[in-house]
């Protein structure tokens, strides 16, 4: 299944979407969490616990290390990118947008088993940007 065969209309949108998919992803989170009898995936989320080997292995091991492959996904799926090829090949945008979707679970999932919630992540991308401007600014 892809998710070509979801349908918009079955998708309600509303509010803080960025909160919107934390918060989704945190109840899937739970159901594999019971399927795959992982409480840790439970309790982890703590910035505290960042020290922990047993967090480490599973944020390195069960998100990093899974995200990259997403990212490979995704580059394989712009089957256009190599500005040498001179042939051009179609390129399947369900697939690079599934793809694209993945690395953001992955991303949420890496946000949760960190203890970093939606505002906190808003929080601290803003401040990396203005940092970012700043960086032009100087010519850093």
């Amino acid at each position: 299944m892809d998710i070509s065969e979801i349908k918009d209309k079955d998708i309600k949108i509303s509010g803080d979407l960025l909160l919107q998919m934390f918060k989704e992803q945190t109840r899937v989170e739970k159901r594999f969490a019971e399927v795959e009898g992982l409480p840790e995936r439970l309790i982890f989320g703590k910035i505290e616990n960042l020290h922990l080997p047993e967090v480490c292995r599973h944020i390195n091991d069960n998100i990093l290390w899974r995200m990259v492959q997403e990212i490979n996904e995704a580059v394989v799926a712009l089957r256009n990118g190599k500005t040498w090829r001179e042939t051009k090949y179609f390129t399947d945008a369900n697939e690079y947008l599934d793809e694209v979707s993945d690395i953001m679970i992955y991303l949420i999932n890496l946000c949760l088993a960190s203890g970093i919630d939606a505002e906190k992540l808003t929080k601290i991308v803003l401040k990396k940007i203005k940092i970012n401007e700043k960086r032009i600014d100087s010519k850093y």
